[in-house]
């Protein structure tokens, strides 16, 4: 009760600071005028200026090709609040496509950073229950499928991921290529960060990609030693004033290691002590990651690639990072899927939303935020309202508060359309997990929400075969310590936490 009366108060705060912001802008701009005794003729100059940006800003919104529902949060605010509007949308609304570190990197576009797969003539949809999902799967992130040539390996949490990593991390003999959105300086990261300075100074390619916003609280005396040591440290998109700046809202999310591009992994995890649970923390952490054996890694190599060239303009395409791989016995279809602000759609998205349409038995979700776009929530209605049993797991303790209640504003809609909702009563679940019918899933940093599908950089995997009945086996077992969300208790909820609810859910596009 006391928790929930602090994050009530909270957000009281928060609506009295954004109605003292506003009444603080008329009165500084009152006390300006009085200050200079400026002319009314520059105070009409000054306000008609403001007037034409204003209406500049609107129209161009407007005339955007963007979902009404990602027009409509920006119109609304620039409406009710001018000033802070157009402050916001100058820094979180504007295109990634037209901004101009993306149209000097012609390697970004299409399928011109992939140069070591196959062409689409030198393959084909083996798989033919689900051939036709790996082929809108090239068709639209233009990775090719590998069929029974690469093993793949669940990890559930950090206490079994590091571990294995780790160890293949100690026995790489040529390059290390590492991609983190979170990258800390706690005992978990120092422990990587030891690994990768002493494979430096062996002579490796060690390359390091951290984003500039998920690791901005890293110490940077901890940055200049992984530096000094010898490791290709990239920062991406670093920011150095956070206002009018498009770097701030376009993040690189994806989780990506691969070593002697041979053995890589992908998934939920960043490198940080919380994902571990064997170190105390205020709540129990779920993740899920993949390890992958075998030649899919080349995708997954020409992507970590791909953002090296984004930030550096340096574009390698280097044998030495696409070794020969012998081929290893498997019986698993795996395909990288990657999306992001460069893509012509959201790629991860629309595969979900494939995968749902294609479901006859069950779909299976397990996210950590849920801020459905109109085209995914009604792909899940559809299914629910089909026959199909789908069962989603949210956290039962959330990271962001406020966040969690744009989750929570979808449930009532779902659950009206029979879908099972279910809170991780053990902590906080940040797996990104679809399965659909037990027989095909996709694990990576994808969440189910706007800024995963349009804003982030992002990348999953797309798999068949044993380790989609791994998944499926983990996931039973988050949902015997979940409790399903009834709809008569639901309904008894605090009218304070429905409305804020509601409100949130107008912006989920921008959040």
């Amino acid at each position: 009760m006391e928790r929930n009366l602090r994050k009530n108060l909270m957000v009281v705060i928060i609506l009295l600071l954004a109605l003292g912001f506003r009444f603080l802008l008329e009165f500084i701009f009152i006390s300006i005028w009085d200050f200079f005794d400026l002319s009314t003729f520059t105070g009409f100059f000054v306000r008609t200026l403001f007037v034409v940006v204003f209406l500049v800003i609107w129209f161009s919104i407007t005339l955007r090709s963007d979902n009404p529902h990602q027009k409509l949060p920006w119109l609304l605010l620039l409406t009710f609040e001018p000033v802070l509007g157009i402050t916001l949308f100058l820094t979180f609304g504007r295109s990634f496509k037209q901004s101009r570190r993306y149209r000097k990197r012609p390697y970004m576009q299409g399928r011109n950073y992939i140069t070591q797969e196959a062409s689409p003539e030198d393959f084909s949809y083996q798989d033919d229950a689900h051939a036709e999902i790996f082929k809108a799967a090239h068709h639209c992130s233009h990775h090719q499928p590998f069929y029974q040539n690469t093993a793949v390996e669940v990890f559930k949490n950090g206490e079994t991921f590091y571990p294995a990593l780790i160890q293949d991390l100690k026995a790489a003999k040529h390059t290390i290529l590492f991609e983190f959105f979170i990258f800390r300086h706690d005992e978990t990261s120092r422990q990587f960060a030891d690994i990768l300075k002493q494979k430096a100074k062996e002579g490796l390619q060690v390359k390091v990609i951290i984003d500039g916003l998920g690791s901005a609280r890293t110490k940077r005396s901890f940055l200049k030693d992984l530096r000094s040591a010898g490791v290709d440290l990239i920062i991406n998109d670093k920011i150095y004033f956070p206002l009018f700046n498009t770097r701030i809202n376009y993040r690189n999310h994806r989780k990506i290691v691969v070593i002697d591009g041979l053995v890589g992994y992908l998934g939920g995890m960043n490198i940080a002590d919380e994902y571990d649970n064997t170190i105390a923390y205020h709540y129990h952490f779920r993740d899920t990651q993949m390890k992958l054996t075998g030649p899919a890694n080349h995708s997954l190599t020409a992507l970590f690639l791909k953002d090296y060239y984004y930030n550096t303009g340096i574009f390698i395409d280097d044998a030495l990072y696409y070794p020969k791989a012998s081929p290893t016995l498997s019986n698993h279809t795996v395909q990288i899927i990657e999306s992001g602000p460069d893509s012509n759609s959201p790629t991860i998205r629309d595969l979900y939303i494939k995968l749902m349409m294609n479901a006859k038995k069950s779909i299976k979700i397990m996210t950590p935020y849920m801020a459905l776009d109109q085209e995914t929530l009604s792909a899940i209605k559809l299914a629910a309202g089909s026959g199909i049993t789908v069962d989603i797991i949210v956290p039962g303790v959330p990271d962001k508060y406020i966040v969690y209640k744009v989750t929570k504003a979808y449930i009532s809609n779902l659950m009206a359309s029979g879908v099972h909702i279910h809170e991780f009563k053990k902590g906080f679940c940040h797996a990104k997990i679809l399965i659909v019918d037990d027989e095909i899933a996709s694990v990576g940093s994808y969440n189910l929400d706007y800024r995963s599908a349009i804003i982030d950089f992002e990348v999953s995997a797309l798999v068949k075969g044993d380790a989609v009945k791994t998944l499926t086996n983990q996931f039973n077992e988050d949902l015997e310590v979940s409790r399903e969300i009834e709809k008569k208790q639901w309904r008894k909820r605090p009218l304070f936490s429905k409305v804020l609810e509601g409100i949130m859910s107008i912006f989920t596009p921008i959040i």
